[in-house]
Formats: structure tokens, sequence, C-alpha cells
């Protein structure tokens, strides 16, 4: 049995030889001609003449050809041959015997004109114009190349195998593979062609088993080794393996850099060693590379490792002056198996590589790896020994290429950003904005897309704003406890400038979260151009010094700080800062939205939003960035002075009021009113802010939005007008009608009337609208009588357009599509899994939002990332995997915020 075992395997060996070498041919060739009868096939006097005849420049090609079809035609044209050279422009080629011949045959042709000359081409040339200079290409297993085409343009690759009859060769390189679209591809789905290049990453084979990719192991039928397929494409230790045509490679010149070459590197291979031997960069390097006088040493052969002085250089033989005086004088090496050699000490100018023009001093020598200190950057750098000169030239480096200069801030191809750290000849590195890890990237002029010039700002873990040049100290991450001036500022990253800092050129990367205002909060300072400060709150606070009339009493419940359009304050329209400027708004119907500020009317500002290019108003304090600034005074709107109705009909409404127009009153005109509210001169106890927390007024308690029943008065018989003077009563609070609750400062004359409109759901608070509650008269004292809206702070997710839910309103159960999400809360929903059906308006409580499964389409409704798109890729429990379209990052979040977006 064991003998008929090992029988079987040999039989299995031949079979996979000789189904590895059976593609494998050769040629047999006889003797080389001798000299002589190649010279005996060179034109002479007896042949045919070549002669060059002017056309039209472009139509070289087509003359020719139509030569050809004339003596096609006509059997009775003298010429032989007609050629067209590609690199020869305006001119084609005519054998024949006589000038006259040519001049018959180009006869008629409208590309020939009648006065072009026509040129005998001397003899000695005839064979110069069709022969073709060829490039030999020599290529051998673990050469290095550069593709031509593709995605992977311009990547390195290392040859593993060279098929010379074919012209074809077996490389390997770093994958460029967008897993997320090969699952899809294998899923059946459509995968849309896009136009980003996903970047190089090895490939992980367990990765692609979790988004459920097939990963076979088996044998290649032509190597024999096994390696893992995935849809016709085979890897190796995260390689990719591919077969390529000679002619899509680039051969010659090929100088990896060192990031290149430490990707290819093996996690056995000491870094310290002999670095070269993982290039070919000796046997691509220029004739004369060596020069008389330069110090070498031996890389190959039995005196490897002999060092030596270049005595003379002769094609690719160098005759060198040994270093051991036992040898003889001079001995000769190709040039391949020696390399320059320098000692620690020794300063040196780069003339070739990435690192071209630095100069710097040699602190440590590492095989045929020079670790230079460069004069420029004071940063160390690795360059090999054969791209460097002795020099003692000094130089200041270049710090511009195009448009972008050193430490500029850039958005790159993919979307990324980052801060030019590094000049070099033809590209610059870069820091990227990953707080996570130092990240550089090695990116050239056209891979940038733009520099980022916008001044932003961000706050940092105490929500103070930080602006560009304020120094910060990071707290937490890995740059924890550096600090210094902030230069950048993008997507709430921070580059900071650590003179401490040596690596990176003194740049370091953290999230704005992560780190602290040194010095105290800036918001103060800066912000939205206004100071939080009780003195100016104070300045923009209309003058209450305002003596209450003898005899009477403070007024009882919570009451407004007024500024009057008929006195009092100022309250005009004045300057604020934040008009202009570009904000988030971070809650309300509008939650997530960006958009520019075009007006300020008190607590609400007026927004231009850029996605749905209209005008919407919403308050000051669900703008993100902003401090919350209690506005004491309410400026005029524009339909204050043509209201109608403006004393709208009440039963009572001057009926009776004891005293109303009171002929005794003092004083009874405007000027001359008995000044009322006035907490400089009538002290409360406690002191209380009109606007603070707990206050019936403040915009966050709910009761500021509800009419409330009226408080018990066990001394006043309130009477149901406007109730300047209750009677009996010493209570001087507004009449508790609707109306605008901090405008007037009002006197004992004037009754209140409802000047403002009540709020109604519609955004734009200055059109008049109809009251949307039924209000109460008498009301609660200093309150609006607004429409209850639709959502707040504790509602549920707002709906985005073009997400799918479910409505659940009877008679129409099914899917919707949400078309246009409306200032109140509803939404307009086409009714449809694909939104083709009709359109209705359905409050929040009327659609269920439709949950996304794996592989889904899906838009964020809620969070930092709200309104973004993207794909489930994976579902952990209660949390989602989506990877993002814009950025292509992947973020766990929570399925509650996720919604299905339509097809």
């Amino acid at each position: 049995m064991p003998m008929r075992d090992e029988e079987e395997d040999i039989d299995e060996i031949e079979r996979q030889v000789r189904e590895r070498y059976a593609r494998s041919t050769h040629i047999e060739y006889g003797e080389e001609a001798a000299e002589v009868e190649q010279q005996a096939l060179l034109p002479s006097v007896k042949d045919p003449k070549l002669w060059m005849v002017k056309c039209a420049i472009g139509h070289e090609r087509e003359t020719a050809i139509c030569l050809m079809q004339k003596f096609i035609d006509r059997s009775d044209l003298q010429i032989k041959s007609v050629v067209a050279l590609d690199h020869l422009k305006n001119y084609i080629y005519v054998e024949a015997e006589k000038e006259a011949h040519v001049k018959e045959a180009c006869k008629g042709l409208r590309n020939i004109y009648a006065s072009a000359k026509i040129t005998l081409v001397p003899i000695k040339e005839m064979a110069d114009v069709l022969s073709v200079e060829s490039k030999s290409v020599d290529l051998s297993r673990d050469s290095w190349v550069r593709m031509k085409l593709g995605i992977y343009k311009g990547d390195l690759a290392k040859v593993v195998d060279v098929d010379n009859v074919r012209q074809r060769v077996d490389v390997k390189l770093i994958p460029r593979i967008d897993l997320q679209a090969l699952a899809s591809k294998l899923e059946g789905e459509a995968v849309k062609k896009k136009a980003f290049v996903p970047p190089p990453r090895f490939f992980n084979i367990d990765e692609a088993r979790e988004m459920h990719i097939r990963v076979e192991r088996r044998r290649d039928s032509q190597t024999g080794e096994y390696f893992e397929w995935v849809d016709n494409l085979k890897f190796k230790d995260g390689f990719l393996y591919k077969s390529v045509s000679i002619k899509s490679i680039h051969t010659a010149n090929i100088q990896p850099t060192f990031d290149e070459l430490e990707k290819f590197r093996k996690p056995g291979d000491d870094m310290n060693g002999d670095m070269a031997s993982l290039s070919t960069l000796f046997a691509n390097r220029k004739k004369g590379h060596f020069m008389k006088g330069d110090a070498v040493i031996v890389i190959k052969g039995d005196l490897k490792n002999l060092e030596g002085w270049v005595e003379k250089v002769e094609d690719e033989t160098v005759h060198i002056r040994p270093k051991i005086s036992d040898l003889p004088k001079t001995l000769a090496f190709n040039e391949k198996e020696l390399c320059k050699y320098f000692k620690p000490g020794d300063h040196v100018k780069v003339i070739s590589g990435v690192q071209e023009g630095a100069t710097g001093m040699v602190v440590k020598v590492e095989g045929h790896v020079l670790i230079l200190l460069s004069d420029t950057t004071k940063e160390h750098i690795r360059v090999f020994a054969d791209h460097v000169v002795e020099s003692s030239e000094i130089t200041t480096g270049i710090t511009k290429i195009g448009d972008y200069e050193l430490h500029d801030l850039v958005l790159l191809d993919n979307l990324s950003f980052g801060v030019i750290i590094r000049v070099e000849t033809e590209a610059f590195q870069v820091l990227k904005g990953v707080p996570d890890r130092p990240e550089v990237v090695l990116v050239k002029l056209r891979e940038i897309k733009s520099k980022i010039d916008r001044r932003t700002s961000a706050k940092d873990r105490s929500n103070n704003i930080i602006s560009s040049k304020d120094v910060v100290r990071v707290v937490e991450g890995a740059c924890k406890g550096k600090q210094g001036p902030v230069e950048h500022i993008h997507k709430g990253i921070l580059f900071i400038y650590d003179r401490h800092h040596l690596e990176h050129a003194g740049f370091i990367c953290a999230k704005a979260q992560s780190c602290l205002l040194v010095g105290g909060s800036a918001g103060g300072r800066r912000g939205n151009g206004m100071d939080t400060s009780d003195a100016r709150l104070g300045a923009l606070r209309s003058p209450a010094s305002i003596l209450q009339s003898p005899g009477r009493l403070p007024p009882r419940g919570p009451q407004m700080n007024y500024g009057g359009r008929f006195g009092g304050g100022r309250g005009g329209r004045g300057h604020d800062a934040l008009v202009g400027k570009c904000i988030k708004i971070k809650s309300g119907p509008y939650k997530g939205y960006r958009g520019r500020v075009k007006e300020v009317t008190g607590a609400l500002v007026r927004v231009e939003l850029d996605s749905l290019m209209k005008i919407v108003t919403v308050k000051r304090d669900d703008i993100a960035d902003t401090p919350t600034v209690a506005t004491p005074f309410r400026e005029p709107r524009y339909s204050l002075g043509g209201e109608t109705p403006m004393h709208p009909s009440r039963t009572p409404h001057h009926a009776y009021q004891t005293p109303m127009r009171d002929p005794g009153a003092t004083p009874i005109h405007d000027g001359m009113r008995t000044p009322m509210r006035s907490r400089a001169w009538a002290p409360m106890s406690p002191p209380r802010d009109n606007w603070e927390d707990g206050n019936p007024a403040t915009w966050n308690s709910s009761p500021a939005y509800q009419p409330g029943t009226p408080p018990a008065r066990p001394y006043e018989a309130p009477t149901p007008g406007s109730g300047w003077a209750n009677t009996p009563g010493v209570s001087f609070n507004d009449a508790p009608t609707p109306r605008e609750n901090y405008a007037n400062a009002p006197s004992p004359y004037v009754p209140s009337t409802p000047v403002g409109q009540p709020m109604t759901p519609n955004s734009a608070a200055y059109l008049p609208g109809t009251p949307g509650g039924q209000p109460m008269t008498p009301g609660n004292v200093g309150m609006d009588i607004m429409s209850p809206i639709i959502g707040g702070e504790g509602e549920a997710t707002w709906l985005l357009p073009d997400v799918l839910v479910n409505v659940l309103r009877g008679g129409d159960d099914g899917p919707g599509v949400v078309r246009e999400v409306l200032g109140d809360g509803s939404c307009r929903v086409a009714l449809g899994s694909s939104g083709n059906g009709d359109v209705m308006t359905v409050l929040p409580n009327e659609v269920e939002v439709i949950r996304p499964k794996k592989s889904d389409r899906i838009k964020i409704l809620n969070g930092n990332f709200r309104g973004y798109t993207g794909k489930l890729i994976g579902i952990d429990g209660s949390d989602g995997i989506v990877k993002l379209d814009d950025t292509y990052e992947v973020k766990i979040l929570d399925m509650v915020i996720l919604a299905k977006l339509a097809t």
C-alpha cells in the first residue's frame, strides 16, 4: 500500500509540472548572419529611390491610403510604396524610380498641393527612415515596477514571475478593493460606478467574511501555490497577485520610497538590516553614477564589504583603489556590485529620490541606508547611500508649490483634510485630520482639491468657544498634556502648534472636545459678537428708572421688563453681530438645518436655510454655538404700523372700567405718564430676573405658551377689560388679553390691546395670523397667547425628506415617502413605497418611521450626523454600522435615529 501511494504522488507531481510548464515554449534560431550579409541588404543606387512629399498636416495617413487606392485603380502608376510615419507630421515618403512618377501619382489629390516640393532622400538615410529604436525590457523576479493604467496607476508592484513568450508578468501589489461594493456585486445588486479610487489597503479575510463575501482557498494551477480567491481575484498575505501585460507597467528608473518598501517588508524582516536588498535601485541607476574620488563598498561577490575609492569609470566598469594594501593597486567591478559608502559625521546632499535637494549630516549608517539630520527641518530623514553625494552646501529648502504653502490647511481628493507639514520637490507631506493617531501622507499637487481658508470656531470640553490663535491644552487622547496655539480649525478638529513637539513640524491634531481653552472662556469676547455680561445687557435694557405713583403697591405675580415704543426705552432696531453669519439650528422643527441669518428681531431670528432655499423664523435659543441672551425689549415688527384690527371687537372693551378716562388722572398724556415698573425704584425681594428659570414667563417653561387660569385675588374684583385700574384693587398689571406681552410701558390712561399677533404654526411670526388656541380673558399676566407648536424638546425625532414611513391614518394605512417637512412639524407624504401615489399632509403622530435592514440605504434623523445618507452594512443589537456617503467613514449609530431611504 505505501508503494502505491508513493506512485500516485509521483504521478500527481508529474501532472502538476506538465500543467505548470505547458505554456512555456522555445524557438530555435539558425546561426547569426554575418555582417557582410547584412550590409548587402542596404539600398543601393540600383534600387528605387525614396522621395519626401509635403502634404496637409494631420492628413498623412489619409494621403497614403489615397495613393494606395489610386494604385489599385490605375495599374499604370510607377510608384512602389508609400510610408506615413506617426512621429513625422506634414510629410509622407513615396518610393519610385523618378520624380516624374511621384508627381503623376500625386496629381489630383486634395491633400497634396501642386506647388509642393518633392525632395530626394539620400541613400545613406533611407534605412534610418524605417528603422525603429527598440528598448529592451530587462525584467527579472523581485524587480520593482509601477503600474500605468487603471485604479492602480502609479502604484508600486513587485514582479513575481515573467513570461517572455506571452509578454506578461505576474506582480504583487497592495490591493485597492472596495469590500462594500464587492459584497453588493456578489449579492447581485447593481453597483454604481463611483468617482473615488479606494485607498490601498491590505486584504483582510476576516473582514471580508463578516460582510458575507465568499473566500476560497485553493492551489494556483500555474505556480502550485495556495491563494485566497475572491471573485477571480487572488490574494496572499494581504497582497493582490495579478497577471498584466509588460506594456502596462513602467520598468525604468523605478525608485521606491522607504514608506513603500516598508509596506512590502515581511513581518520577520529586520528593519535595521539591508533595506537596499529590497529594491532594484542599483539596476536602475544611470550611467556615470560614480565619480572619481567617491568612497564605495562592494556589495556582491567574493570581495563583499571591501571598501575603496573610485579611480576610473569606463561604461559599466568601475576601477577602485582598495583600502587594504595587500590587494592590487586597482580592481575592476561592475557598477551594480558597488554602493557608495559614508560614515557618521559626513555632510551630504540628496541628489535623487523623494528628498532630492535636502542637505544634512549623517548621524547613523544602517547597511546601505543613511539617517540624516536635515539642515532645514532638524528632523531625521532616511535615504539610500546611492542617492547622496558629499557636499558642504546647506540648502534652505522650498516652502511653496503652486498655490499651496507650508502649513496651509488643504482639502484632499478623497474629502479628507490636513495641514502641509513639508514641501518636497513634487509633492507635499500632509498631516491628516485624524485625532486618534498621527497620519502623514505624501500627496501630489494634483491630489489637492483646494485650500481651506474659512475661519471657523469650535467648542472645547467646557463649551468655551475656541478660535484661531487661542491657546488650548489637550486633556485626553494620544496627545494628552500638550498645549499650544490653534493654527487651524475644521469640522471640530484642531491643528495645534506645539513648539516642544519635534515630529510633524510641531503640529498635533486633536478633537475640540478633547481640549480646554487656557486662560478661561473666550465666549464673552467672541462668539456672536454680543457680550453676555450684565454690564452689556444693562446697556441693552430700556431705562427703567421710572417712579411709581405714591401709595401704589408693586404688582402681584410675575412681570416683564419693558422697554416701549411709547416711551421709557429706545426700542429701536440696532446692529446684531449674528446677522450674516452661518449657523446651525440645534432644536425645534428645523433641527440640524444650516443657514445664514438674515435678520434678528429680539429673541427671534430669521434664517435662510441652505437646503430648503427659504426663510424661516426660529428662536435665538435654538441656534447652536450662540449664547442665550435674554432680550428685555421687543423690537418693532414690520406690520405694527398697520395691524388690523388693532382694537378688535371685544365686549366689553371700554365698557364701564373704573377708572379709565378719569379727568383727574395725573398725568394723563403720554409725555407725563407716571413711571410704573422700575426695579431700580421699587426693588423686589428677592430680586428676580423676568426671564430666569422658574418664571412662568420664561421661554422654556410650559405655561408661557398656554393661557392660564386667572389667579385668585381676594382684594380685587378684576374687570374683564384691560384692567389698568382694577375695581377695587391696586394692581397695575397689563390687561390679560392676547397682546404683545412686553412691548409697552403702560399707563393707566392707555388700554392694552392685542397689537401683536398671536403666534401661529407658520414660522413667519411677523405675518398676521390666526390664534392657534382660545385666549382666556383675563389670563395670566405676562404671557403670550401662542398656538400650540407640534413637537418640541420632548417630541420624537424630527422627520426628514426622502425617508420611508408607514402612514397610520385610518383608510390610508400603508408605506409612503416623506416629500417635505413643514414648519409646524407636519409633513407631506407621497403614498407608496416608491412615492408614486397621492400626496397627503399628516401629523407626526400619524406616521411611523420604517427602520432599515442590513444593506439598506439610510438617512440619519438625529445627532451630529443628522441629514447624512449612507448604507447600513451591519446591525449589532440596537446599534447600526453605517458607512457614510460623503466621507466614506464607518460609524456605529443607534438604530432609533436611522430611517430607510426611499429608492
